[in-house]
C-alpha cells in the first residue's frame, strides 16, 4: 500500500508540473489580423491563468505533504484543484471560444495545446485525488 501512495503522490507532482508548463503554452490558435478593432484577445486571461497556477501550487503542496506523511489523506484533496482546473478549461472551451468566433468568424479560433494540457491535468488530478480518497477510506474501515 505504501508503494501505491508514493505512486499517486508522484503522479500528482508530475501533473502539477505539467499544468505549470501548460499555463505558458498558448490556449488559442487564431489569426489576430482578422479581428475587428476592439475585440478582446481570445487567449486565456491573466486572472484565469493565476487561478490555475494557484491550483497547481496547491496540488504540488498536497503531494509533498502526502509524501512526507506517508498517508493518502492530504492527497485526497488533490481532486479540488483538479475540479477547479477542469472548470476553467471547460468554461473556456465551451463558452469563450464560440462567442469570440461569433464576433469574428473569419478569425478561425481553435483551442491550442495549452487548453488541452490544462484539461488533461485537471482530469488526472481529479482521478488521482478520488483514488487516494478511496484508498484512505478503505484503510479507515
Amino acid at each position: 500500500m505504501k508503494r501505491l501512495q508514493a505512486v499517486r503522490a508522484i503522479v500528482v507532482l508530475a501533473a502539477a508540473v505539467a499544468g505549470g508548463a501548460g499555463l505558458v503554452l498558448p490556449s488559442a490558435q487564431y489569426l489576430s489580423e482578422r479581428f475587428p478593432p476592439g475585440v478582446a484577445d481570445p487567449d486565456l486571461g491573466l486572472g484565469l491563468r493565476l487561478a490555475c497556477a494557484l491550483a497547481m501550487a496547491l496540488a504540488f503542496g498536497l503531494a509533498l505533504a502526502a509524501l512526507q506523511r506517508h498517508r493518502d489523506e492530504p492527497l485526497a484533496f488533490a481532486c479540488l484543484p483538479g475540479i477547479a482546473v477542469i472548470g476553467i478549461a471547460a468554461q473556456y472551451l465551451v463558452l469563450t471560444l464560440p462567442r469570440v468566433a461569433d464576433l469574428a468568424p473569419a478569425a478561425r479560433i481553435a483551442p491550442a495545446s495549452g487548453t488541452w494540457v490544462l484539461l488533461g491535468v485537471g482530469l488526472v488530478l481529479t482521478a488521482t485525488g478520488l483514488a487516494a480518497g478511496a484508498a484512505s477510506r478503505r484503510l479507515a474501515e
